[in-house]
């Protein structure tokens, strides 16, 4: 008995020994690790970030998803185009008060002649502009920044980060499709958005 009564004594003991490592391991880092060591950082204008851009999204493989306030760069529209001929899934978000501009409407065009879909929208809360800026790449990899999909972003003062973190991935797929969702609902009844006084 006495024999039993140490047994469970001591793999109650190994259990919260182990079980509390994980818990506090999981929720302090690791000493000498820096999250800058896994995360590529671009400063634009003195950075290329339209270079930095492109070459993120021929990492693409399977899917491409993207949240951006302003598309009116040729050349992402027209990587975007061939990812599609590679059979890479490319699926946009687009802000809705940025789609009548001439620009833009363009790329909207091409972009949904090449058979991607577009989605114009806003953000579901009081109808204010989508202004996100960020892209996901088949579930693994993301950038997010100030960055514009614009021809004058890489001129302005912005950042780009790129970062391969499945985790933080689905973070923002999450927040993609939950978008997605609201904008594809909503797409037909957009109306203007306002101007804040």
């Amino acid at each position: 008995m006495k024999l039993v009564r140490n047994t469970v004594l001591i793999l109650a003991g190994l259990a919260i020994a182990f079980g509390g490592g994980t818990y506090f391991g999981y929720h302090m880092p690791r000493d000498g690790v820096d999250p800058q060591d896994y995360i590529e950082t671009i400063f634009t204008p003195y950075d290329n970030g339209i270079a930095a851009y492109l070459k993120f999204l021929d990492k693409a493989t399977k899917s491409v998803n993207i949240a951006a306030y302003s598309l009116t760069h040729d050349e992402i529209t027209a990587k975007l185009i061939e990812l599609k001929g590679r059979g890479v899934t490319v699926r946009v978000l687009l802000d809705q008060s940025q789609s009548a501009n001439k620009d833009q409407k363009e790329q909207i065009e091409n972009l949904r002649a090449a058979g991607i879909e577009v989605v114009i929208g806003k953000s579901e809360a009081y109808g204010q502009i989508m202004h996100h800026k960020y892209t996901i790449i088949d579930g693994l990899w993301v950038h997010n920044g100030s960055w514009n999909f614009s021809n004058s972003a890489s001129k302005q003062a912005n950042t780009l980060e790129f970062i391969k973190s499945p985790t933080r991935a689905k973070k923002f797929l999450d927040n993609w499709e939950r978008m997605y969702t609201f904008m594809k609902a909503h797409e037909n009844k957009a109306t203007p958005v306002r101007k804040s006084r």
